[in-house]
């Protein structure tokens, strides 16, 4: 087998499913936690994460990125969490595309990336900001979530069958 980006892209959606759902279980109230803005609050982080991975995407796709609202309760994350879901699958569905630089206009600028930039980008995102999201959390008491244990080891475990 060729070593390719897919690897990362499963553990990326799966990690970010399993995050989502602990968060979820969580009170209302969680959403407004901050780590040190409070105008970066867990639900704009969380609506960030899901919202980008579309944007990555309907970038590779030449489409028009979905920008999310925030949610206001846990009921409303579950639903983003589906949304994110499906942005996942579809940049696995854009894992094979043969990596070539493509033209991205972002803030009124023009720039030329490869498309394993793109995808590469939306992993470390998605990484980064699920430890933002977390630390956030417990800077405010919520333990729920302790992030090795979503990590690629922890991944590759999920998948083994007894």
């Amino acid at each position: 087998m060729t070593i390719s980006l897919q690897r990362a892209l499963e553990h990326m959606a799966w990690a970010n499913q399993e995050i989502y759902k602990l968060i979820a279980e969580l009170p209302d109230e969680a959403l407004d936690a901050y780590a040190t803005d409070p105008e970066f609050p867990v639900r704009e982080i969380l609506r960030h994460i899901a919202s980008s991975s579309g944007g990555y995407a309907s970038r590779l796709e030449g489409k028009e990125a979905e920008v999310l609202e925030q949610p206001k309760n846990m009921s409303e994350l579950r639903e983003i969490a589906k949304v994110l879901a499906t942005n996942d699958a579809r940049l696995l569905k854009l894992v094979d595309l043969e990596d070539k630089s493509i033209e991205v206009i972002r803030d009124g600028q023009t720039f030329h990336w490869m498309r394993s930039t793109i995808i590469t980008q939306a992993v470390h995102h998605s990484i980064e900001h699920r430890a933002h999201a977390v630390s956030a959390l417990e800077a405010r008491g919520y333990k729920k979530v302790d992030l090795d244990d979503f990590d690629v080891w922890g991944y590759e475990l999920s998948l083994r069958i007894d």
